[in-house]
């Protein structure tokens, strides 16, 4: 489906569900009964829109901010939301990962979606809504020069209630990312619709969506110095790699819905007497189910493309090592490598939960859980010959237990702790112990907070960390479980406009993928730490924000990490006839060199190098952000650094990143 015809069959579905008649609502007028005789008064619906996600293993709500924020809105990328540097392949929409260790995040259990994971929606990510008006979202954004190998991204929001109660949304993405250099295109799509009930009695929470990343693999420059030829341009430097292509899907659903036992009591409010439904326990059953698969094709191979040292390429599916199917070379109709990898998982957790209750001082939430995983993986059929297509198969389970106490109510602090315990299956042994405590200090003009958090993991590896097979690579392990130990804080003080805080972490038997791109096990326990300071100065229209990273590891084998990160965001601020908002200024990245890791297209994972470093770079964005009312627009010159550097830059080796181009978004908000 081309672009124009996404964005009409999406304002077809919002007209649609724009039909729909929304009711006035809020989350804490839900089981309520008015007992006066007074009639109420009608008046003009005013906009109230309260967002939540589902935290704590999908178990309980958590209210989260509605971002209409003009600070930052440049900064479209949503790798950059919790990060200040990142890996990636220079092209929007392609494989990633944080420089910031402590930050890489898990979005889905299928390893090889996690590169992509900022790009997607899921059921950890997920935003329900309770709105008094339907609220719609659209943003875009594009480079100037669109054309022939531009960059588009959209995204759409649409939610609306139909009862206090009950409400409903749909949410789709799409990045389309050619790509200034060969080869580089990405084309990645999310949908989700969602629903939310809450009740006096009975709440349920329920998303399906589809995720889809498509992405060409160039397999980096042919010759990365190509960058600092002044007479070559982007689309001009040959690549490695010609008709190979990676594909990622993931269709997933999850359903929690829990009923809730406890007693009416008359309160008071505005001069008005009702009826509360004031619940105290309530049973709890979540239902996940996610099928995922990546797929890597080839249609041309390169025969001097290095896939795995110290061979120059393998082809397991041919004789002799070579690039052969049923005796032919690889062509559109034939292919070279067609290796596909999945895994199909459902997932059963119930809960019994004694709640909290803010109308007693000493109250805390406790819960018991029991929960069971039914998964089946799939990878590329071993053993024979022309095989190209065809897959094996073998199934996993797992039965775990676990509980968790927490305060989120309380005004003098909030506290959680949680333990989860595999009793059976693949992951048998297996344990999660994890809590924090948080405290809010309060003084004359504000309000700061001191979070402290701690956690322990002992974790059997991954399915396809142990056992894989494809054109490419083949490996059969039988590592041992990894140990994690966590620790770490921080303090904010929004008064102060500062952040600070530390992490620490000791890691034994760590897996990491090897110098010839193979999954290997660390053979000693090694530790990982960071510190990061983040202050705003303001003097009058005038911002000055920094943030300041620093990592240390005891190992230079298995991790290689930048060991300062730093970001400045100057812009000056002011608001132009009493209704336009202006920011004009710069936002500067910077890591220190280090020995960033390798990327592999028939994989889609990264792998240690020790060869070549990058880093040391000034990447400077130049920005104009306006808002008038209810639209924000962006205007941005990024990488300005490139034209006071003697050629290009790498954030991957091979990869480079964009030279400097100009680019625009806008972001429309609708309440009715």
């Amino acid at each position: 489906m081309n672009f124009q015809r996404q964005i009409g069959l999406l304002f077809i579905l919002l007209a649609l569900a724009g039909t729909v008649k929304a009711q006035r609502g809020m989350p804490e007028n839900v089981g309520k009964q008015r007992l006066s005789a007074n009639p109420q008064k009608k008046d003009s619906i005013v906009s109230i829109i309260h967002v939540f996600n589902m935290v704590d293993g999908l178990s309980r709500p958590q209210r989260v901010q509605l971002d209409t924020a003009l600070t930052d809105f440049q900064e479209y990328k949503p790798y950059y939301e919790n990060n200040i540097s990142v890996q990636n392949l220079g092209n929007f929409g392609t494989a990633y990962q944080s420089n910031q260790f402590f930050n890489r995040k898990q979005y889905s259990d299928f390893i090889f979606l996690n590169n992509h994971g900022a790009y997607g929606i899921w059921p950890g990510t997920t935003d329900y809504y309770n709105t008094t008006t339907p609220y719609t979202l659209l943003q875009y954004g594009q480079w100037f020069n669109n054309r022939p190998n531009g960059e588009t991204w959209l995204d759409v929001l649409h939610t609306q209630n139909v009862s206090p109660e009950f409400n409903f949304g749909i949410h789709y993405g799409s990045i389309g990312s050619q790509g200034q250099y060969l080869n580089a295109e990405a084309k990645d799509n999310n949908l989700s619709l969602f629903l939310s009930y809450n009740g006096p009695k009975y709440d349920l929470w329920f998303t399906v969506g589809h995720n889809s990343f498509k992405n060409q693999e160039s397999g980096g420059l042919l010759r990365p110095t190509d960058v600092k030829n002044p007479d070559l341009k982007p689309e001009n430097m040959p690549v490695w790699l010609d008709g190979a292509n990676s594909k990622m899907q993931n269709l997933y659903a999850s359903l929690s819905h829990q009923f809730k036992v406890g007693s009416w009591k008359e309160v008071k409010e505005e001069n008005e007497m009702y009826q509360k439904f004031v619940p105290r326990v309530a049973f709890m059953h979540t239902i996940d189910f996610a099928n995922s698969q990546r797929a890597f094709t080839e249609t041309d191979p390169n025969p001097y493309f290095v896939f795995s040292n110290p061979v120059d390429t393998v082809y397991f599916y041919g004789n002799g090592h070579q690039p052969l199917i049923n005796s032919k070379v690889g062509t559109t109709s034939d292919l070279a490598t067609n290796d596909k990898a999945g895994e199909r998982r459902v997932t059963n957790t119930f809960r019994m939960k004694v709640l909290e209750s803010a109308d007693r001082k000493y109250s805390f939430g406790k819960q018991a859980f029991i929960g069971n995983n039914l998964i089946k993986v799939y990878y590329p059929m071993k053993g024979a010959n022309d095989t190209v297509g065809l897959t094996q198969s073998h199934n996993l389970t797992n039965t775990y237990i676990g509980g968790a106490l927490y305060r989120t109510e309380g005004k003098f602090w909030s506290w959680n702790a949680f333990g989860k315990y595999y009793i059976q299956g693949y992951k048998f042994g297996d344990f999660d112990i994890s809590g924090y405590v948080e405290k809010p200090i309060r003084t004359k003009r504000d309000t700061s907070v001191l979070h402290v958090y701690g956690r322990m993991q002992n974790e059997t590896p991954d399915y396809f960390l142990q056992h894989y097979f494809s054109n490419h690579y083949q490996w059969d392990n039988n590592f041992y479980r990894t140990y994690n130990l966590s620790v770490g804080g921080y303090y904010d003080n929004p008064h102060w406009r500062l952040t600070t805080g530390a992490d620490y972490r000791i890691v034994n038997n760590y897996i990491y993928f090897n110098e010839n791109a193979v999954p290997e096990q660390a053979s000693s326990e090694f530790s990982v730490m960071q510190a990061y300071l983040a202050k705003e100065f303001v003097a009058g229209g005038l911002h000055f924000y920094n943030k300041f990273v620093y990592q240390w590891t005891t190992t230079d084998k298995y991790l290689h990490l930048p060991e300062i990160m730093f970001r400045n965001r100057t812009y000056y601020q002011t608001l132009v006839s009493q209704v336009l908002h202006v920011q004009i200024g710069f936002d500067f990245h910077y890591e220190s060199s280090y020995y960033a890791d390798n990327y592999n297209p028939a994989t889609g994972m990264f792998y240690v190098q020790n060869t070549e470093k990058v880093g040391n770079y000034p990447w400077l964005d130049a920005f104009i952000n306006l808002k008038l009312k209810r639209t924000r627009f962006y205007l941005k010159y990024s990488n300005l650094g490139e034209k006071f550097m003697n050629g290009g830059y790498f954030r991957t080796p091979t990869y480079p990143e964009q030279i400097a181009t100009m680019c625009f978004g806008v972001a429309w908000s609708f309440y009715n």
